[in-house]
């Protein structure tokens, strides 16, 4: 029985040896040497496709400005609407309006929401406002994400006479 194991294990051995004199003749190697491909420090990495069509895309798309009384002077509220364009639900950001902050906390998509800032005297001359403002939400595009408008003030409040 030992010799015949004996015999086995030579053919083996034999059949092993012509297997790897043929590979290496034709110019393959018997183990595979791994490959791997580095990625510059200096590339800035994209958002692979198939990821950027599930984000949220927030935009503003117009605003309000009510006052609590006479135009242009006194208190009242600034109004953004935001939407969210993208296929993503966007989570909770910042808002902000001309000098004050606002905090949404979740947008879901194809949605809509409203954020508001109060102020003690009018914007005179304009309305700058910046959707996630604190860069909390990654969108699908990052450039809509400022609103600005600006306006001629009307004439001051007819002062009541005595």
């Amino acid at each position: 029985m030992s010799v015949m194991r004996e015999r086995t294990l030579r053919v083996t051995g034999v059949v092993g040896l012509i297997v790897c004199l043929v590979l290496v003749a034709c110019g393959e190697t018997a183990v595979p040497t791994p490959t791997s491909t580095s990625i510059p420090a200096t590339e800035t990495p994209t958002i692979p496709p198939t990821l950027a069509t599930q984000l949220p895309d927030l935009e503003i798309s117009g605003y309000g400005v009510v006052y609590d009384d006479c135009p242009w002077g006194g208190p009242g509220t600034v109004s953004v609407n935001l939407d969210n364009f993208g296929v993503g639900d966007a989570g909770p950001f910042e808002v902000t309006i001309n000098n004050g902050s606002a905090h949404v906390g979740e947008l879901g998509s194809l949605e809509e929401t409203t954020a508001s800032v109060t102020f003690q005297s009018g914007p005179i001359g304009g309305i700058t406002a910046e959707v996630d403002s604190a860069q909390q939400v990654v969108e699908v595009d990052e450039t809509n994400n400022t609103y600005t408008i600006m306006f001629t003030p009307p004439p001051p409040c007819a002062t009541p006479t005595p």
